[in-house]
């Protein structure tokens, strides 16, 4: 049976992994009704799959910041999944798939999906197959080429006229992840000298109150940056709120980003050279 699978930075014993050479590379994003959210994942795992085939082998490591042979080469194959509501779903993409599988998760921090459902499922299937091994690369954020991606959309605004931010995200059970987007809010701040606040959609600092707060700051024009990787019904909602708080500058969301195809790769990277842990 494989080993149960970790995430990269993980305290671990075992053989050094060879690099990702001859692995799979496999994305896994949530998944949406909305059919936007999957087809901006599409577009992150194409960027992603260009960036590896422009990577040379031998300056890997200096190319996305990994310490170790990393291994890529155009050769590498990166597979997208869902673990719900698109396809292909996970266990579908798993079921087809042999060998050494280095999975990064497309989530932009370390809640309920990340921590218990992902590995929980990859567990199963490496219990019941001796024919697959796995190793869970972290989640995409924190990171700076996250802050970079987040910096250069807010860039964009204040370019066009707004004179501060809201960097919206989904929000969560989990404080920690909702602290990490405060974090990121208050890093790209200092990067761009303008107010950015953190508000979240559904749990957390409502978009009401960032907005209030920037505006009794002084701000006469608000902006938005979507702390998400593509547009979705959840956004959707969440914009629907600003429209009625007259903020109608709205950045892109994340995914097309140039940073984040570099940042899936680093991920991959660090897992595949990060010994296996046991069960």
């Amino acid at each position: 049976m494989g080993p149960t699978p970790a995430p990269a930075d993980a305290a671990s014993a075992g053989p050094a992994a060879p690099g990702l050479r001859g692995a799979s590379l496999l994305l896994v994003g949530h998944g949406s009704r909305d059919p936007r959210s999957p087809a901006g994942l599409r577009v992150l795992t194409d960027a992603v799959a260009v960036a590896a085939a422009e990577v040379d082998s031998a300056g890997a490591d200096a190319a996305i910041g990994v310490e170790g042979r990393a291994g890529i080469d155009a050769g590498l194959a990166v597979e997208l999944a869902f673990l719900e509501l698109s396809d292909p779903l996970l266990e579908d993409v798993l079921a087809r798939l042999t060998g050494e599988v280095v999975v990064v998760p497309l989530l932009l921090a370390s809640a309920f999906h990340a921590r218990s459902d992902l590995p929980e499922r990859l567990g199963a299937v490496a219990d019941s197959r001796d024919d697959v091994t796995f190793r869970r690369a972290d989640v995409l954020g924190p990171a700076p080429e996250l802050d970079a991606a987040v910096a250069h959309r807010g860039r964009g605004l204040l370019d066009a006229g707004c004179d501060a931010l809201v960097l919206l995200g989904t929000g969560s059970s989990h404080e920690a992840a909702n602290a990490e987007v405060d974090a990121v809010a208050e890093r790209v701040a200092a990067d761009l000298g303008a107010d950015v606040r953190a508000a979240f959609v559904t749990r957390g600092r409502e978009l009401a109150v960032a907005v209030a707060e920037l505006r009794a700051g002084g701000a006469a024009r608000v902006g938005l940056v979507p702390w998400f990787l593509a547009p979705g019904l959840l956004l959707d909602s969440g914009l629907a709120t600003a429209a009625d708080l007259g903020v109608d500058d709205v950045a892109d969301t994340l995914a097309g980003e140039p940073s984040l195809a570099r940042l899936v790769l680093a991920r991959a990277a660090a897992a595949a050279i990060t010994p296996a842990s046991g069960p």
